[in-house]
Protein backbone atom coordinates (compact mmCIF):
# COMPACT_ATOMS: atom_id res chain seq x y z
CA UNK A 1 0.00 0.00 0.00
CA UNK A 2 1.39 3.52 -0.94
CA UNK A 3 0.43 6.60 0.58
CA UNK A 4 1.55 9.73 -1.39
CA UNK A 5 2.42 12.99 0.49
CA UNK A 6 -0.11 14.74 0.30
CA UNK A 7 -2.42 11.79 1.98
CA UNK A 8 0.62 11.81 4.71
CA UNK A 9 0.59 15.40 5.47
CA UNK A 10 -3.24 15.70 5.61
CA UNK A 11 -3.58 12.35 7.67
CA UNK A 12 -0.37 14.48 10.20
CA UNK A 13 -2.38 17.37 9.95
CA UNK A 14 -5.23 15.35 11.66
CA UNK A 15 -3.52 13.74 13.86
CA UNK A 16 -1.88 17.41 14.96
CA UNK A 17 -5.22 18.66 15.39
CA UNK A 18 -6.54 16.18 17.69
CA UNK A 19 -3.08 16.23 19.95
CA UNK A 20 -3.32 19.95 20.04
CA UNK A 21 -7.01 19.26 21.80
CA UNK A 22 -6.61 19.79 25.77
CA UNK A 23 -9.59 17.77 26.86
CA UNK A 24 -7.84 14.75 24.28
CA UNK A 25 -4.57 15.31 25.91
CA UNK A 26 -5.57 15.48 29.49
CA UNK A 27 -7.99 11.92 28.89
CA UNK A 28 -4.70 10.40 27.68
CA UNK A 29 -3.00 11.48 30.56
CA UNK A 30 -5.43 10.18 33.20
CA UNK A 31 -5.42 6.86 31.68
CA UNK A 32 -1.28 6.57 31.77
CA UNK A 33 -1.61 7.78 35.03
CA UNK A 34 -4.65 5.01 36.31
CA UNK A 35 -2.46 2.64 34.55
CA UNK A 36 0.68 3.85 36.75
CA UNK A 37 -1.31 3.41 39.62
CA UNK A 38 -2.21 0.09 38.94
CA UNK A 39 0.26 -1.44 38.15
CA UNK A 40 1.52 -0.29 41.46
CA UNK A 41 -1.14 -2.01 42.93
CA UNK A 42 -0.36 -5.06 41.47
CA UNK A 43 -0.35 -8.30 43.94
CA UNK A 44 -2.31 -5.94 46.48
CA UNK A 45 -5.48 -8.11 45.56
CA UNK A 46 -7.09 -4.56 44.86
CA UNK A 47 -7.55 -2.16 41.98
CA UNK A 48 -7.24 1.10 41.43
CA UNK A 49 -11.21 2.36 42.37
CA UNK A 50 -10.86 0.10 45.19
CA UNK A 51 -7.60 1.94 46.60
CA UNK A 52 -9.43 5.37 45.68
CA UNK A 53 -12.59 4.27 47.79
CA UNK A 54 -10.13 3.23 51.06
CA UNK A 55 -8.23 6.71 50.86
CA UNK A 56 -11.38 8.60 50.64
CA UNK A 57 -12.75 6.16 53.62
CA UNK A 58 -9.43 6.63 55.74
CA UNK A 59 -9.58 10.52 55.10
CA UNK A 60 -13.38 11.35 55.75
CA UNK A 61 -13.64 8.61 58.22
CA UNK A 62 -17.28 6.59 58.42
CA UNK A 63 -18.89 7.56 55.47
CA UNK A 64 -21.74 6.93 52.84
CA UNK A 65 -21.28 5.07 49.20
CA UNK A 66 -22.89 8.57 48.36
CA UNK A 67 -20.26 10.61 49.85
CA UNK A 68 -17.96 8.44 48.38
CA UNK A 69 -19.31 9.02 45.15
CA UNK A 70 -19.74 12.37 45.20
CA UNK A 71 -16.17 12.95 46.29
CA UNK A 72 -14.16 10.71 43.87
CA UNK A 73 -16.73 11.23 40.75
CA UNK A 74 -17.06 7.51 40.43
CA UNK A 75 -21.07 6.23 39.38
CA UNK A 76 -22.13 5.47 42.55
CA UNK A 77 -23.58 1.71 41.56
CA UNK A 78 -19.85 1.22 41.04
CA UNK A 79 -18.62 2.36 44.48
CA UNK A 80 -21.43 0.37 46.24
CA UNK A 81 -19.73 -2.63 44.09
CA UNK A 82 -16.40 -1.83 44.87
CA UNK A 83 -17.16 -0.93 48.45
CA UNK A 84 -18.63 -4.90 48.65
CA UNK A 85 -15.88 -6.35 47.15
CA UNK A 86 -13.70 -4.49 49.86
CA UNK A 87 -15.90 -6.11 52.60
CA UNK A 88 -15.42 -9.58 51.49
CA UNK A 89 -11.59 -9.14 51.69
CA UNK A 90 -12.12 -7.28 55.24
CA UNK A 91 -10.30 -3.93 54.11
CA UNK A 92 -13.79 -2.46 55.09
CA UNK A 93 -16.91 -2.73 57.18
CA UNK A 94 -20.36 -1.31 57.17
CA UNK A 95 -22.51 -0.11 59.86
CA UNK A 96 -25.77 1.19 60.35
CA UNK A 97 -26.24 5.03 60.48
CA UNK A 98 -27.48 6.33 63.85
CA UNK A 99 -29.52 9.10 62.20
CA UNK A 100 -31.35 6.85 58.91
CA UNK A 101 -31.95 3.48 59.42
CA UNK A 102 -32.05 3.07 55.84
CA UNK A 103 -28.32 4.42 55.34
CA UNK A 104 -25.34 2.16 55.66
CA UNK A 105 -22.00 4.15 56.56
CA UNK A 106 -18.70 2.40 55.43
CA UNK A 107 -15.97 2.65 57.54
CA UNK A 108 -12.06 1.26 57.05
CA UNK A 109 -10.54 -1.95 58.70
CA UNK A 110 -7.64 -2.34 60.69
CA UNK A 111 -6.65 -4.50 57.36
CA UNK A 112 -7.62 -1.45 55.00
CA UNK A 113 -5.31 1.11 57.23
CA UNK A 114 -2.42 -1.98 56.88
CA UNK A 115 -2.85 -1.75 53.11
CA UNK A 116 -2.91 1.36 52.55
CA UNK A 117 0.28 1.83 54.49
CA UNK A 118 1.56 -0.85 52.41
CA UNK A 119 1.24 0.95 49.21
CA UNK A 120 1.79 4.60 50.48
CA UNK A 121 5.72 4.97 49.63
CA UNK A 122 5.14 4.18 46.21
CA UNK A 123 2.20 6.78 45.91
CA UNK A 124 4.31 9.61 48.10
CA UNK A 125 7.43 8.58 45.80
CA UNK A 126 5.12 8.93 42.59
CA UNK A 127 3.91 12.35 43.79
CA UNK A 128 7.32 13.63 44.35
CA UNK A 129 8.93 12.49 41.44
CA UNK A 130 5.82 15.07 39.52
CA UNK A 131 6.45 17.74 42.07
CA UNK A 132 10.13 17.24 41.12
CA UNK A 133 9.33 17.35 37.38
CA UNK A 134 7.18 20.53 37.60
CA UNK A 135 8.92 22.53 40.32
CA UNK A 136 6.79 24.59 42.62
CA UNK A 137 5.79 27.27 40.00
CA UNK A 138 4.51 24.89 37.21
CA UNK A 139 2.77 22.51 39.85
CA UNK A 140 0.99 25.87 41.34
CA UNK A 141 -0.12 26.49 37.58
CA UNK A 142 -1.20 23.32 37.30
CA UNK A 143 -3.15 22.96 40.95
CA UNK A 144 -4.76 26.57 39.42
CA UNK A 145 -5.43 25.44 35.90
CA UNK A 146 -6.96 22.08 37.10
CA UNK A 147 -9.39 23.94 39.81
CA UNK A 148 -10.59 26.43 36.44
CA UNK A 149 -11.30 23.37 34.74
CA UNK A 150 -13.22 21.77 37.33
CA UNK A 151 -15.18 24.49 38.14
CA UNK A 152 -15.76 25.04 34.54
CA UNK A 153 -17.16 21.22 34.05
CA UNK A 154 -19.36 21.71 37.44
CA UNK A 155 -21.21 24.30 35.79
Amino acid sequence: MHFSAKTLEEQLERVRTLESRLTFRLSVLSKLLDQQAQAMLDGTGINLTGYRILNVINTLGKTSISDISRFCGIDRAQVSRSASELEKQGLVQFEDDAISKRKKLVAISTDGRALLEAVKPAFVERNEKLDELLGPERKAAVIEAINLMTDHALR
